[in-house]
C-alpha cells in the first residue's frame, strides 16, 4: 500500500473513532476542509513537513500516520483501551488498585462464560 493511501487509511480511521465531521477534524488539523477531504481520499502528495504537521495536531508522530496499521474497528478499539489506561492513571493509588482488582473479577467472569 502506498502512503498516501496509509496516511488515508489512518486520518479516515482517527477521525471516526472520534466521530468528528471532516469540517471538525479539518479545524483541529488546522487546514483546509478540501485538503482534508483529498487527504481522506487517497488524492494527495503532501511534503513531509505536512504529515508532521498533522501528526503533531493528532499528537503523534508522523511515522504512525504512514504505515500500514489496524482496521478502522481495530483503531476504536486501540483507542478505547488507550482513553482507559490513560484514565486508570489519573487515579488515587486506593483508586488504581481498586480498579485492577473490579478489572480481574471481570477477565474472571469472562472465562467462566467461554
Amino acid at each position: 500500500m502506498s502512503l498516501n493511501k496509509n496516511l488515508s487509511k489512518n486520518l479516515n480511521a482517527i477521525r471516526r473513532s472520534r466521530a468528528l465531521s471532516i469540517t471538525d477534524f479539518a479545524e483541529e488539523l488546522c487546514i483546509a476542509r478540501s485538503s482534508l477531504q483529498n487527504i481522506l481520499n487517497g488524492n494527495c502528495n503532501l511534503r513531509m513537513d505536512t504529515v508532521c504537521q498533522i501528526a503533531s495536531r493528532l499528537d503523534t508522530d508522523s511515522l504512525t500516520l504512514l504505515k500500514e496499521h489496524y482496521t478502522t474497528e481495530q483503531y476504536a478499539i486501540a483507542m478505547l483501551i488507550l482513553d482507559a489506561l490513560d484514565a486508570h492513571m489519573k487515579l488515587s493509588a486506593e483508586d488504581r488498585t481498586e480498579a485492577s482488582c473490579l478489572f480481574h473479577k471481570l477477565i474472571m467472569l469472562l472465562d467462566k462464560g467461554s
